[in-house]
């Protein structure tokens, strides 16, 4: 099932929220204090469950370590534990607040924990362990099995229907407070991540976060309504966090502005200062005298001679691409889109180079495509930069695989 999430304020039924306690049980600050006000921790009660809580005595006085009485705690929890298989325990980082003890010494205390189907350790517990985790993926399966095609119809029709959200596109847990939202919510950014690898729910979300961005004259709101609208742009922000500058980053571009879930982003323990040095796409704008910006890189103006530059905008304007061999067709379009950059008329000398960079036997082509990689690098990010030059395999078309999404033409 993962690991236990960083922030939980709300609990399913026979989940059970263990947290660290003073040996008196008083329950004030911190994990413990959660547990009082929230899930039911008895004043004065040190150990043992109490409510929707399992209270393990970790803190014996300032600068007083009892790691013998510690480790007795946790034995017992984890004895508990195997005892009630029918509760779910959620262990936060015992110990690791005002008892002074760092992960990777508690960690240890918990080792006979760390394979327990009803019991999840927090990450810095595992990875002090070196243990691995086995996400539940199967509930997003099972639930997925009678309804994902109807759903998928449903977006390609552009109008949801069912109430298949929950695991069609799952969310980070601790959005809502429904039954739903709790059981299919995803815990970390790590189980996402697994999501998303896996062979047969990666592939889904991918199929269906495909057939909701092929839609040119609906908004997100005509499709999904509201509050699913919200929901997938929690969705997306989730696996844009776990996936940059993939299919769900253009779907925040194409439906929402580019605009995040702050309350995804906040869960995930991300913050803006860390989010703004996260590399992401710039979209372009093909200004109306064939000005070439960056627009979310500042405007900033990717500069080529014209011949350059209508070679770059004959093949933006193919996203199919155009293989060299096939060029020929294209000299009509290439001398209007030229005609457009340099608007005083076709001379010979130009004339002739539309028809020498359109000669597949002539390395004129090469050249350009040459130079238009040249006026990207400075600009764009290296691990990006090869989505907005032309490429391509020998003999095959050549295209600019930007996603026309990210495209605006003034």
């Amino acid at each position: 099932m993962g690991y236990t999430p960083d922030y939980i304020d709300t609990l399913l039924p026979k989940q059970i929220f263990v947290f660290g306690s003073n040996a008196l049980g008083y329950h004030t600050g911190g994990a413990s204090g959660t547990a009082r006000k929230k899930f039911g921790a008895v004043w004065g009660q040190a150990e043992g469950l109490q409510g929707q809580c399992y209270a393990i005595p970790v803190d014996y006085g300032k600068n007083i370590r009892k790691d013998g009485e510690v480790r007795a705690a946790v034995g017992r929890f984890i004895t508990f534990a195997k005892e009630h298989p029918d509760l779910f325990f959620l262990v936060t980082r015992v110990g690791c607040g005002i008892a002074g003890y760092h992960d990777e010494e508690m960690a240890q205390f918990f080792i006979d924990a760390l394979n327990l189907k009803n019991v999840t350790l927090p990450k810095s517990f595992v990875d002090a362990l070196g243990g691995g985790v086995c996400y539940d993926l199967d509930r997003f399966i099972t639930a997925q099995e009678t309804v994902y095609v109807q759903a998928l119809k449903e977006i390609k029709e552009g109008q949801k229907k069912g109430q298949w959200m929950w695991y069609i596109f799952p969310q980070i847990k601790g959005l809502g407070h429904s039954y739903n939202s709790e059981f299919y919510g995803i815990s970390s950014k790590e189980e996402a991540k697994a999501y998303l690898d896996h062979p047969v729910l990666g592939a889904r979300l991918r199929e269906i976060t495909q057939a909701f961005l092929e839609y040119n004259n609906k908004t997100a709101d005509d499709i999904l309504g509201y509050p699913d609208v919200l929901k997938v742009r929690s969705c997306m922000t989730l696996f844009d966090l776990v996936s940059p500058n993939d299919i769900f980053n253009e779907v925040l571009y194409k439906y929402y502005e580019g605009q995040r879930c702050d309350k995804t982003i906040w869960r995930l323990g991300f913050h803006d200062d860390k989010l703004k040095h996260q590399i992401k796409f710039s979209r372009i704008t093909i200004t109306k005298d064939c000005t070439v910006l960056l627009t979310d890189y500042d405007n900033k103006e990717v500069k080529m001679e014209p011949m350059t530059k209508a070679v770059y905008l004959l093949y933006l304007s193919h996203p199919e691409g155009i293989a060299f061999k096939h060029l020929p067709d294209y000299r009509r379009e290439l001398a209007d889109i030229y005609n457009r950059i340099k608007p005083l008329g076709l001379n010979d000398r130009v004339l002739k180079s539309i028809e020498d960079v359109t000669n597949p036997l002539l390395n004129s082509i090469n050249e350009k495509c040459s130079r238009v990689k040249a006026a990207f690098l400075p600009l764009v990010d290296a691990s990006l930069v090869d989505h907005y030059y032309i490429i391509g395999k020998g003999g095959e078309e050549k295209k600019i695989i930007l996603p026309r999404n990210l495209v605006i033409w003034e």
